[in-house]
């Protein structure tokens, strides 16, 4: 086997299946495109031919509407008008094509574009089974946020892909078999085509080979991640499409070697490694500035020097340390300060591990963390509390940066999993693993004690109502329901503050703001009972290991505590998964009269409860283009509490007052308005309506004017632009009227 063929193994496993499986959709059409040229949606006719090709290019092309008079949908259906069968299959094949890795686009509006182009034929077509099945998955299942410019370029496309067509056709049968087999060869040949059009040959090149392509439309996209990802690379390619998709399967395969399982760039833990913007994001929902609020514990992964060379003396003296130099690294505001500190040389490389140990070991890690030291990646050495703030020590020969560390343990384990090769690693978001690690440990010493708690502050109905948007009463009918239900939806369109209410709404019960007894997961369509309760994982040696969910230890931590502690579980996007596949027979067991009653677990000979001090509060996106339908067994299990925009309530009338700012007020206005248009259209409705946060108050505090340009430009005319892809007058006129705000 080839080397590009073992990095192509490699990457391949760590894809999402859900990408795969939207590949799958497409794959017969892709088969026949490149193959016997027959169309599957009727297949007594070829439609991918040199002559249907041209006609469909020409039709668009070489006849074009101008003007915004109509719709881009209007326009080809004057262009298809009399057209050809086999060109009018073409067309609609070519539009399935482009619509199916859409993340966003509703069903619906796929399927109404393909039979908008359909409805030219003379009879009524039957659409193979697999390819209506495709209009039963979510939009929000694998794929590619497409922005305007890739709704707005469909004429572009559809000319694009025509002009591939003849060319594959005058390509000899040998050049063809190498390119069905070899993917390389395949994008050249549809760069060879004629000029290019990424949107459509990204989109197209992935549908083709979902092993060896990312599911991203956009070329600039493509270029920022690939840089972002260099250090995972090595030697980085050009710049030219060929170049950076090698680089983008060179950085998986790494990636794949350093993470377990399948992951996409966007997945958390793999964009805070390439994204700059990633840590300066601010939420969809209000910034959070609980600076008094005493953070959960968090542990870390860290390496004393390289295969543990400092241990021995790090060990002895107590302490922690890293072995760069760029001066105290108190007086870097950011990460970017740091890195350029870094880069004598000036080459602009992003050196993300570097940057991310030095800023973590300054400003996140905290005394009464854990720190696991390791000597490579599959030996631990130590385990430790910090107990200092970090410091600089200019007289050391090396290693200048210092926390102190109390070691509880100095010796030689076994890592129950292949150690990340970074310096410095947070593992706080993988629980399994560090119980494992915690029991590693324990089985030499006493019972591991938690550090004590500082005096948590304390959170009153008063300061809910002082941070929240809603009114007394509104806020009395929520914690009644959430206390006689024990399990609540805040439901509401991006932007009202659901995942801000949840965590307060947990604190104004519990009466003090106590992290310890909250805790949040986001449910998707992967996420399973296996993620969320407990199932078997594979293991290094080939077996597999029993590991617990989030949901079970959070219970057994609310089961050991006083009963009359109430407990949090907040799951955010709680109607993106499968729930009954997630919940399974916890279902019944989450009804606020089943608490206590015992049921034998699916994988584990055990009798287990949902104890009574334990309160699920779920969020769901009704903007969601994707939503799963909540079920009447779900419904009836959990109280419903719907947020909306809080543009009128006094408490954004008070924000409103302290901004003071003439731009804000008018962008307020503009928003009340748009939010009526919203409502009244029937494909979107309340659900869509766009939510205050957005203009709450930033993390950074910094009320300027280029915040309220961010807001307009950065937030909402994208957001727009999904609501309205298919009405581009629409879309534009509400942009105009935003922008009109900054002037």
């Amino acid at each position: 086997m080839s080397s590009d063929q073992v990095s192509l193994s490699v990457a391949a496993q760590s894809r999402p299946g859900n990408e795969m499986e939207l590949a799958g959709e497409a794959a017969e059409i892709v088969s026949h495109l490149l193959g016997d040229r027959r169309s599957v949606f009727d297949p007594t006719v070829e439609v991918w031919t040199p002559t249907a090709a041209e006609e469909l290019r020409a039709r668009i092309e070489d006849d074009p509407i101008v003007g915004t008079s109509m719709g881009q949908w209007e326009k080809l259906d004057i262009q298809l008008n009399n057209a050809p069968r086999e060109v009018v299959l073409l067309a609609a094949e070519l539009v399935f094509l482009r619509e199916v890795p859409i993340l966003g686009i509703r069903p619906q509006t796929r399927r109404s574009h393909l039979d908008q182009v359909l409805a030219h034929l003379d009879d009524d077509l039957q659409l193979p089974s697999e390819i209506l099945r495709s209009f039963d998955r979510p939009s929000d299942l694998g794929g590619f946020r497409a922005g305007q410019w890739y709704y707005s370029d469909m004429w572009l496309h559809l000319s694009w892909a025509a002009t591939f067509v003849r060319y594959w056709n005058s390509l000899d049968e040998g050049t063809r078999e190498t390119a069905r087999s070899d993917p390389w060869a395949l994008q050249q040949a549809m760069l060879d085509s004629g000029e290019d059009q990424p949107g459509m040959r990204n989109a197209l090149q992935f549908l083709a080979r979902p092993d060896t392509f990312e599911p991203i439309a956009s070329a600039t996209t493509k270029l920022h991640l690939r840089n972002g990802l260099s250090e995972w690379i090595g030697t980085v390619g050009g710049d030219d499409p060929v170049s950076v998709d090698r680089d983008l399967l060179t950085a998986r395969g790494a990636l794949a070697q350093e993470f377990e399982g399948e992951f996409g760039f966007w997945y958390e833990y793999i964009r805070e490694l390439w994204d700059d913007t990633f840590y300066n994001e601010e939420s969809d929902e209000s910034s959070d500035p609980d600076e008094d609020t005493p953070r959960s514990r968090r542990y870390w992964l860290y390496s004393p020097g390289s295969q543990a060379s400092e241990w021995k003396e790090f060990s002895s003296e107590g302490i922690m340390a890293l072995g760069w130099d760029v001066g105290d690294l108190a007086q870097f505001p950011d990460r970017d300060s740091i890195r350029q500190a870094l880069d004598v040389d000036e080459t602009g490389a992003s050196m993300k591990n570097d940057v991310l140990a030095l800023w973590q070991f300054q400003n996140e890690i905290e005394p009464g963390d854990i720190i696991y030291a390791k000597k490579g990646r599959r030996l631990l050495v130590g385990r430790g509390e910090v107990t200092s703030s970090a410091r600089y020590e200019p007289d050391r020969s090396s290693y200048r940066y210092v926390r102190t560390v109390e070691w509880t343990h100095d010796g030689e384990w076994e890592n129950p999993e292949n150690a990340a090769m970074k310096t410095l690693t947070d593992i706080s978001h993988f629980p399994g693993y560090i119980d494992q690690l915690e029991e590693l440990f324990a089985e030499d010493s006493e019972a591991l004690q938690e550090p004590l708690r500082e005096t948590l502050p304390a959170y009153t109905r008063e300061d809910f109502l002082n941070e929240v948007f809603v009114t007394e009463d509104e806020y009395d009918r929520l914690a009644s329901l959430l206390k006689r239900k024990k399990n609540i939806i805040l439901s509401g369109p991006p932007g009202v503050g659901k995942t801000f209410a949840a965590k307060r709404l947990a604190y104004s019960i519990m009466g003090v703001k106590d992290t310890a007894r909250t805790q949040m997961v986001q449910f998707h369509q992967s996420y399973s009972y296996e993620d969320f309760m407990m199932g078997y994982r594979p293991t290094e040696e080939g077996g597999f290991r029993l590991e617990k969910g989030p949901f079970y230890r959070f219970c057994e931590e609310a089961r050991a505590d006083d009963s009359k502690r109430p407990y949090f579980f907040i799951i955010d996007e709680i109607n993106r998964g499968n729930i009954s596949k997630i919940f399974g027979e916890l279902l019944m067991l989450i009804e606020a009269d089943k608490r206590g009653q015992e049921l034998r677990l699916l994988y584990k000979d055990e009798l287990f409860s949902i104890p009574s001090n334990l309160h699920i509060i779920g969020m769901m996106n009704t903007a969601d283009r994707g939503l799963a339908v909540i079920d009447y067994a779900l419904r009836r299990r959990f109280g419903f509490f719907p947020m909306h925009p809080a543009f009128e309530t006094p408490g954004f009338a008070d924000w409103r007052a302290e901004v003071n700012d003439p731009k804000f007020d008018g962008l307020v206005d503009v928003i009340n308005r748009l939010n009526i248009d919203i409502t009244n259209d029937l494909s979107l409705g309340q659900g869509f309506t766009v939510g205050h946060s957005y203009l709450t108050r930033p993390r950074s505090d910094n009320l300027d004017e280029h915040w309220i340009q961010s807001i307009v430009h950065d937030e909402l005319i994208p957001l727009l632009g999904e609501y309205w892809f298919d009405e581009p007058d629409k879309y534009e006129n509400w942009s105009e009227e935003l922008r009109a705000v900054l002037r």
